[in-house]
C-alpha cells in the first residue's frame, strides 16, 4: 500500500496547566502529528523535515520514532533551534496558542533536503498549509515534492490548515489544493478560501477535482467523492483539549484510505481518532492506538441512527 510521507515542521509543544504552576511538554507540528496518527493507525509513515541539533530536538525525534514514523529524513540543523509553542487552554476547552518558530530549524526545509530515499515507496504524499506558510524554502520544497510524488504515480493530500498569521499566500494554498487529489480541511478553513464552507458546494466548484473531506467542530464530518455524498455524525463528548485534533483526524483518515478503506469507513476511523484525542492533553501525546480507536469506532459504528 505503500509508505504515506508528510512533509513539514515539527515543533515542541509546551501546555500550561490550569494554575500556571509548571508547563508540560510534548510534541507537536502538523505535518509530524499527522505522520504520528496514521501511524498509530498501522500506516508506514515517513516525515521529512528540519529540528535543532539541539536536546529538543533529539527529543522530537525519539518521540515520533517511538510512536512508529520513519525519522531518518529530519534532519538535525546545526544553525537553528527547535521550534516551541506554548498551547494554553481556554475555560470552554478551547486552546490558545502562542508560537516561538521564526527563523526556527522546522522553518528551514529546503528542496535539497528530500533526496531520493524520501520517495522511497512512497503511496501517499502529505502537505499542509502550514508547510507552504512557513517560509518560501518550504514551499518550494513541497511543490518539488509534489513533483516527485506524480513522477512515482501517488497520490498527493492537501491538509489545508490555513494560518493567515503565518503570512503565507492564501491563492497559492487554494492552487495547491485544488491540484491535490484528497483536501482536508474546516469549514474555517475552506470558508477563508474558497468563500465556501459546505462540501458538496466545494466539489461541485472550486474544489471540483479533488476528494474533498471537510469537519466542523462538533458537528458531522463530511466527504464527497465522484458526486457521492458521506457523512459520519461525531459523539458528544467531554472536551479536555481539543488541540491537534483536526491533525489527527487527517492523519486518521489518510491512512485508512491508504490502507484500501472506502470514504465513508475512512471518515468513520478518522472521527473516532479525534473524538478519542480531545479526552486527553496535548496533540501527538493525546493520539490513541490502534485498539483505543478501533473501540470508539465500535461504539460510534453501534450507535442508532
Amino acid at each position: 500500500m505503500g509508505v504515506l510521507v508528510a512533509i513539514g515542521e515539527g515543533l515542541v509543544e509546551l501546555e500550561r496547566d490550569g494554575t500556571a504552576e509548571r508547563l508540560a511538554f510534548a510534541a507537536g507540528g502538523d505535518a509530524a502529528n499527522i505522520a504520528v496518527m496514521a501511524a498509530r493507525l498501522g500506516a508506514r509513515t515517513r516525515l521529512a523535515g528540519r529540528v535543532g541539533d539541539d536536546p529538543l530536538g533529539a527529543w522530537l525525534r525519539a518521540f515520533w520514532a517511538g510512536r512508529g514514523v520513519d525519522v531518518a529524513h529530519v534532519r538535525a540543523d546545526p544553525d537553528a533551534a527547535t521550534g516551541l509553542y506554548l498551547n494554553t487552554p481556554d475555560a470552554d476547552a478551547g486552546h490558545r496558542f502562542v508560537y516561538w518558530r521564526t527563523g526556527s530549524a522546522g522553518s528551514r526545509l529546503v528542496v535539497e533536503d528530500l533526496d531520493d530515499d524520501v520517495f522511497a515507496g512512497l503511496g501517499l504524499l502529505v502537505v499542509t498549509g502550514v508547510t507552504l506558510a512557513v517560509s518560501a524554502s518550504s514551499a518550494a520544497a513541497a511543490a518539488h515534492a509534489v513533483v516527485r510524488a506524480r513522477a512515482a504515480g501517488a497520490r498527493v493530500a492537501c491538509v489545508l490548515n490555513h494560518r493567515p498569521r503565518l503570512g503565507g499566500d492564501p491563492r497559492a494554498l487554494a492552487a495547491f489544493a485544488r491540484d491535490a487529489d484528497v483536501v482536508i480541511g474546516s469549514t474555517e478553513d475552506t470558508a477563508a478560501l474558497f468563500g465556501e464552507s459546505d462540501a458538496v458546494a466545494l466539489a461541485r466548484g472550486a474544489l471540483s477535482g479533488p476528494e474533498v473531506v471537510l469537519t466542523d467542530g462538533a458537528h458531522a464530518a463530511v466527504a464527497v467523492l465522484d458526486g457521492s455524498v458521506f457523512t459520519q455524525p461525531v459523539p458528544v463528548v467531554e472536551v479536555v483539549n481539543g488541540a491537534g485534533a483536526g491533525d489527527a483526524f487527517a492523519g486518521a483518515y489518510l491512512a485508512r484510505r491508504l490502507a484500501g478503506d472506502g470514504c465513508p469507513d475512512a471518515l468513520a476511523w478518522a472521527v473516532a481518532a479525534a473524538t478519542s484525542s480531545v479526552g486527553r492533553s496535548g496533540c501527538a501525546a493525546s493520539y490513541p492506538t490502534l485498539a483505543q480507536t478501533r473501540a470508539l469506532l465500535d461504539a460510534i459504528v453501534e450507535q442508532p441512527a
